[in-house]
């Protein structure tokens, strides 16, 4: 079986003349290339499969048959397979359509001048080559995006998975509790802290913290979160409102929100 390779691409030459098989294959393996012969369209059918070669060369007319209708199934077997028509029987309507089809790259006439054939040759063997490789790197691509979305999608189920969970754990708590910036500004609450204010829950978060649990216009006056430098530890203070008292614990989260950084509060009823 003659080898192929991009510096060596083998030709399959169909001609049932054994003359022009010698010149044409001459002049290509004079230019480096590979060359494998058939002088009927049987024999090609079988060396196509034998020697996977990047062009096929044939006759237009051959005793068993039309070239064209080889180079047509060939298109379909073989895919970027180059394929060249050569023949000294002109037949302009049947190579027009053939072409049109684009069952054949290139055309050339007997006698040929053999730099045009070797050049056209080459010329077609290469835009099979970067047709080959566009479609390996968009097969490579295709790919890529599957596992990229099958990654995708199974990281969303797991976050979602883990925001269930967070969120069954935050609205087990029996007191109130929310996420608040240094802005007061609530940011996820519980169930508890929800019944609390009155609201739903979905319409919790984006209102003001003393607003939306105590329906006060202004921050509760010994609030931890208003209190001067911020750290990290937990915090405390003392609330009276409509004749209860709450206290408030709050630590920071370490969580930079566009609106500042977010602490943890719970809200538990004293009295």
């Amino acid at each position: 079986m003659t080898q192929a390779s991009p510096l060596h691409p083998v030709v399959l030459v169909v001609d049932d003349d054994p003359g022009c098989v010698r010149a044409i294959r001459r002049a290509l393996e004079y230019a480096g290339m590979g060359t494998v012969a058939a002088t009927s369209l049987e024999e090609a059918h079988e060396a196509l499969q034998r020697h996977d070669p990047a062009c096929v060369i044939t006759e237009f007319r051959m005793p068993d048959g039309q070239g064209v209708e080889f180079l047509t199934r060939s298109r379909e077997s073989v895919e970027h397979l180059g394929r060249v028509m050569l023949t000294g029987v002109v037949d302009f309507l049947a190579v027009q359509e053939a072409v049109n089809q684009g069952s054949v790259h290139a055309f050339f006439t007997k006698p040929w001048d053999n730099n045009s054939l070797v050049q056209g040759v080459k010329g077609v063997i290469e835009q099979c080559r970067l047709a080959r490789e566009n479609t390996e790197m968009m097969r490579q691509l295709s790919e890529h995006n599957r596992v990229l979305e099958a990654t995708v999608k199974e990281r969303t189920g797991q976050l979602e998975q883990a925001k269930s969970e967070l969120e069954a754990v935050f609205d087990s708590w029996d007191e109130p509790v929310a996420i608040v910036d240094n802005r007061f500004t609530v940011l996820r609450a519980n169930k508890a802290y929800s019944r609390q204010a009155g609201l739903v829950v979905r319409d919790v978060p984006g209102r003001l913290c003393h607003e939306a649990l105590f329906h006060r216009e202004s921050p509760c006056e010994d609030c931890p979160l208003g209190r001067e430098p911020v750290d990290d530890g937990p915090r405390e203070g003392r609330i009276a409102q409509d004749g209860n008292e709450w206290r408030i614990m709050t630590r920071s989260m370490g969580i930079a929100r566009r609106t500042g950084q977010a602490a943890l509060c719970r809200y538990e009823l004293l009295r």
